[in-house]
């Protein structure tokens, strides 16, 4: 059925029929009729077309009473209004009164007394514009966008759990930790069980990290539970002292005593990896058994032994499997079934290959299949599946391809998804004043949720999926878009915030103030309102912070995470250890050196943090060049992190650079290394780091061992191994053209290259393309390198990062001009950014590049 009825007469269908082809149509009920136009059809729209419809648009004019069908679809539309079954919204054309009075006809009195209940929710100003009804109507479709989808019950989780949860004969423990991967329905489970006890109860989800404090959980609470509003909040954030963790307690106990519940969902800065806070032990604990639990915690953390012993009288964990392939053949089926129109074109292997590639994931499945049904032709399923022997992590990198390569030339999309990278989750009406579409924000957002980028969390608020977790910046955000970014951002944080604007109740006042502060810290800070500036603390300067130090803004990042480093004594321990990890990394990335060192210097002084601290010391010493000590404190890293698989992996990738990077590698611990990482996790960057060695032990023999004769032979495999990896990208090309480089093939590298940034489009890939083009020597193509950097600070995508990536650039466009006998001094043209120290330096290497050049 459709889920918005357009009630209209004939004589305003054409201003109607506007508005709605700005929907698809497949949302839409459009039927003309005036007197007794239609009254055949009354019975079909009476019992199924209105009472499955979500929205009820009334298109009031002076010709609508006058219509007999529209009379009958208002007198029913009341009902179900009342009822809440429907959300009605009042166009209003002309000047036609809203209101009944003496002097308007009593037979069409009971119209308007219908019309009166339908009024408070969403009603426009007389003589509405086009444009203003497109808005409107968008807005109050949004619900259409919640996924009904139909669920896999798990009977199985939902048993062990009622009896895990039992206390006693009469009491329950107070808290679950639910743990699982991203899409094996852990929030589902959450809300299912919780029917058993409270039907009507409502979970109030609140996202927490390791830079939450009990401050900003308090604030979420009130404003998502009890709907508090600004003035409220702001009263809340001026006690802030007082607000612990026995605070939160006391308000999920609130909570509780309202008849709904707390979910804390482990939300990710940048990894999920990083344990939650040891403040929320104390809240835990701070609960007393009742009949039911009180507060759930979703991570894809399991619960560690030292939290389970903390919290052992107050709560027990429950973990969420993935799903059986054999059980989820059946689920599939029953997704084709609500998503195709025609479910019977889908044969047994097609439904097996979908299923086998979800890698027992529910939610990846439900991705897949809606996309799926979408396909004219099924034989395209090998587009977006993977084969059945793929990891998830790879299976999903196939289908992110495929499903952002469905986006190509859709701008509103695109800017929709850039922007939830860096404020999220975010209200539907903030994303509307952010990226101002050219069509309704729900239908970007509907389709968005249709090939499973987007999730609405709750009503009005959505958020990146799970699915896009550390991908959105390599895969999707070419150049072009990050400088209508930053202005994106910049002009969101500055401006006011308009609750319960375009005549609606909104909540979610607190979320809406810290989408404003994300967007203020990532861009300029003294863009924040003053109203918003007041909730701004050393957790959101942590979150900032760590965000752009992954995007490389690295003085920006240095001085938020300083300002919470001078703060951590408000962290617990967890929380403590991140933001000094963190410091550290910035302050060696602005040459901070010895403030890094005061940070190792306290990790190393605790037994559970020295792993740490040997790498960060080891990273200190590769930023520095000093990569023999900079092995060594890798290969410590290695030996303390014995039995934790993530740290390893993050440490094998480096160590294995450095080694090549020393004056005389050691080829055949690097190979052993670069195994051990391939063993660990089978990943495009373990195998490349494989073939790295590989080409360097062959191509730089002399300086050791001489390598292996098969040296070829096992260049060849892990070629061969990493371009058949699901998740490649442009790195087979470029390790081609790393090969075609130490055979001086230089024509050959440089084509390489350019598929490597046909691939991928990110600004590193195209600055070594310019490092092999001035490599090579040839003028002529030194000649193109000049052109092409004079023209790249005219580039969109480039200028909007130009000061960041200047100084990488202007070493090429130095020895361009070595090679073209131009004179140096334009380069001062070229960046005049750089101070003249970082000038003679870039000046000073590219001069002994080429005196090592022209020596051999």
């Amino acid at each position: 059925m459709y889920p918005i009825f357009f009630s209209v007469s004939s004589l305003d269908i054409l201003f109607a029929e506007r508005v709605w082809e700005n929907f698809p149509a497949d949302w839409i009920y459009l039927y003309s009729k005036s007197g007794e136009e239609g009254v055949h059809m009354w019975d079909e729209i009476s019992q199924r077309e209105l009472p499955k419809s979500k929205v009820f648009v009334i298109f009031w004019s002076e010709h609508y009473f006058a219509a007999t069908g529209c009379v009958r679809e208002i007198l029913q539309a009341r009902d179900l209004v009342t009822q809440g079954a429907v959300r009605p919204v009042v166009l209003r054309l002309d000047d036609t009164p809203i209101s009944w009075s003496s002097d308007i006809s009593t037979e069409i009195k009971p119209v308007f007394d219908a019309l009166r209940e339908m009024l408070a929710y969403r009603t426009s100003s007389s003589r509405v514009t086009e444009a203003n009804a497109i808005e409107i109507v968008g807005r109050a479709a949004e619900p259409i966008l919640q996924s009904q989808h139909p669920i896999w019950p798990r009977h199985d989780i939902l048993t062990t759990m009622r009896r895990a949860v039992q206390k006693d004969r009469f009491t329950t423990y107070p808290a679950v930790w639910v743990s699982g991967f991203n899409g094996v329905g852990r929030e589902t489970i959450v809300r299912e069980f919780n029917r058993t006890f409270v039907p009507n109860g409502r979970g109030v989800l609140i996202d927490i990290n390791e830079a939450t404090l009990p401050r900003e959980a308090f604030l979420r609470i009130s404003s998502e539970a009890f709907g508090a509003d600004i003035n409220r909040l702001t009263q809340i954030a001026s006690e802030s002292t007082e607000i612990d963790a026995n605070a939160v307690a006391a308000t999920v106990q609130s909570v509780f005593e309202r008849g709904d519940y707390v979910i804390f969902r482990h939300h990710r800065i940048v990894e999920e990896n990083v344990e939650l806070p040891e403040w929320l032990d104390d809240v835990v604990n701070a609960l007393s058994p009742a009949t039911r639990c009180k507060v759930f915690i979703i991570s894809q953390l399991p619960l560690l032994a030292e939290r389970r012993t903390r919290c052992q009288f107050s709560m027990i964990a429950q973990r969420v499997p993935t799903v059986d392939e054999h059980n989820l053949e059946e689920f599939c089926a029953q997704l084709v079934g609500y998503f195709d129109q025609v479910p019977t074109r889908w044969t047994d292997a097609e439904i097996s290959r979908v299923v086998q590639a979800s890698c027992g994931a529910l939610g990846f499945l439900v991705s897949l299949v809606r996309s799926a049904s979408n396909l004219v032709d099924l034989d395209q399923i090998d587009d977006l599946a993977a084969t059945g022997s793929a990891r998830i992590a790879d299976a999903i990198s196939v289908y992110i391809r495929w499903a952002f390569a469905e986006l190509s030339g859709q701008d509103d999309e695109q800017k929709a998804l850039i922007f939830l990278n860096d404020v999220t989750p975010c209200h539907i009406e903030d994303l509307q004043k952010a990226i101002v579409p050219k069509r309704p924000i729900a239908r970007v957002l509907g389709r968005l949720s249709d090939l499973g980028l987007v999730e609405r969390e709750i009503e009005g608020v959505y958020r990146l999926t799970p699915l896009l977790a550390n991908r959105l910046n390599r895969s999707l955000i070419k150049d072009d878009l990050v400088r209508w970014l930053e202005g994106a951002l910049r002009d969101f944080a500055s401006k006011p915030i308009e609750i319960n604007a375009g005549g609606g109740v909104d909540e979610h006042e607190f979320l809406r103030l810290e989408s404003r502060i994300q967007a203020g810290l990532l861009t300029d800070e003294s863009n924040i309102p003053s109203v918003v500036r007041v909730f701004v603390s050393a957790t959101h300067w942590f979150q900032a912070g760590i965000r752009l130090y992954h995007r490389r803004h690295h003085e920006a990042a240095y001085r938020f995470l300083k300002k919470a480093y001078l703060q951590r004594a408000e962290f617990t321990n967890i929380s403590r250890v991140e933001i000094i990890r963190y410091f550290c990394l910035s302050a060696t990335r602005n040459q901070k050196y010895l403030e890094a060192e005061a940070c190792i210097k306290l990790l190393e002084g605790v037994h559970v943090t020295k792993s740490m601290a040997a790498f960060l010391l080891a990273d200190l010493y590769e930023y520095k060049h000093e990569f023999v000590e900079a092995v060594g404190e890798y290969e410590r890293a290695l030996k303390l992190n014995t039995g934790k698989d993530s740290r390893l992996e993050r440490t094998y990738r480096p160590l294995i650079r450095c080694i090549l990077a020393t004056s005389r590698p050691d080829f055949r611990k690097a190979e052993r290394h670069a195994l051990a990482y391939i063993k660990l996790r089978r990943t495009v960057f373990s195998l490349s780091s494989l073939a790295r060695v590989y080409l360097n032990w062959k191509y730089r023999s002399g300086m050791d061992k001489e390598p292996p004769k098969d040296i070829d032979g096992r260049i060849l495999n892990v070629f061969k191994d990493l371009e058949s990896h699901p998740g490649v990208g442009s790195a087979y090309y470029e390790l081609r053209a790393e090969e075609a480089e130490f055979r001086g093939d230089f024509p050959l590298a440089i084509d390489c290259m350019d598929q490597a940034v046909a691939a991928d489009g990110r600004f590193q890939l195209r600055s070594e393309r310019w490092r092999l083009m001035v490599r090579s020597g040839d003028r002529g193509i030194a000649l193109q390198v000049l052109r092409e950097l004079d023209n790249a600070r005219n580039v969109d995508e480039l200028r909007s990062n130009w000061s960041l990536i200047v100084s990488s650039l202007a070493g090429s466009y130095v020895r361009a001009l070595q090679i073209t006998g131009g004179p140096i001094s334009k380069v001062n043209a070229f960046a005049p950014e750089l101070s003249s120290d970082e000038m003679g330096r870039i000046i000073g290497q590219s001069n002994r590049q080429a005196t090592r050049v022209l020596s051999i």
